[in-house]
């Protein structure tokens, strides 16, 4: 899976055991054998409404308004609270149309998101080492793109 991909999952498991639906974004390739992922909200009344990173606020996050890639309505992605799937058992409940892929970022504004996220308190130290790499390999893989 790419770096920034947006999932909608309609079981989705928060970290106090709720189940819902959550539109959460993987935030790396998966070749460490974990995706870290965080969730999104529409609901903006504790955020900022800047575009981009807000990695200062009281609660963190990146800020994706209305239009600026392919969700319907302005987003913001939570930088307060990560969470850890297994690349095989993700995969599997995407294969299996259990989780729907929504979209993907575009490299210039995965790269915001990422480096952003880099910059969060709440990243354990393997979270971050993942999180840097995805910057690292979406550099790379930027750099080897020929013009068109």
């Amino acid at each position: 899976m790419t770096p920034c991909t947006f999932l909608f999952d309609p079981t989705f498991q928060f970290h106090d055991g709720q189940i819902g639906q959550k539109i959460f974004v993987v935030l790396n390739s998966g070749a460490s054998g974990e995706y870290v992922a965080v969730k999104t909200t529409s609901r903006g009344d504790r955020y900022g409404i800047q575009h981009g990173c807000q990695i200062m606020d009281r609660f963190p996050n990146f800020h994706l308004v209305k239009g600026s890639c392919f969700l319907k309505e302005s987003t913001w992605i939570q930088l307060d609270a990560f969470y850890e799937f297994r690349v095989t058992d993700l995969l599997q409940r995407v294969m299996s149309g259990q989780i729907n892929r929504i979209g993907v970022l575009d490299t210039p504004q995965a790269l915001e998101l990422l480096t952003c996220t880099s910059y969060a308190e709440d990243l354990n130290q393997m979270q971050e080492a993942v999180v840097l790499q995805a910057i690292k390999d979406l550099k790379t893989t930027d750099a080897t793109k020929t013009p068109s």
